[in-house]
């Protein structure tokens, strides 16, 4: 499965971010393969749709979930239609943390 994770950096152990829309980087994991893709987030610097255009990056990557900790109501019905499943992760830690805690990746 191919899961985004809300990041700070561009590496698994990069900070988490809670933010989904506003998260600087968004790390896209195979969770099969454990490959990572960084992706920046160009959207951060507009004011206007960017948890559409968030959303749209996603799908047309083919994500199957996202991993972040607050999502607005807009982005979350937007990812609810376009079949993107929703984890939301309270802790603080890397994003490899974040997979781990939610059963998504193994312990180095």
């Amino acid at each position: 499965m191919k899961v985004c994770v809300t990041a700070k950096g561009a590496s698994l152990r990069s900070r988490f971010e809670e933010h989904f829309a506003r998260a600087p980087w968004f790390l896209f994991y195979d969770t099969e393969t454990g490959t990572v893709e960084a992706v920046k987030n160009g959207f951060v610097v507009s004011n206007a749709r960017i948890g559409q255009n968030a959303v749209r990056l996603l799908k047309m990557n083919g994500l199957e979930a996202v991993i972040t900790g607050k999502v607005g109501d807009s982005a979350r019905d937007l990812l609810t239609g376009a079949g993107i499943v929703i984890h939301l992760h309270s802790g603080e830690g890397t994003v490899k943390d974040a997979l781990m805690a939610l059963g998504m990746a193994k312990a180095p």
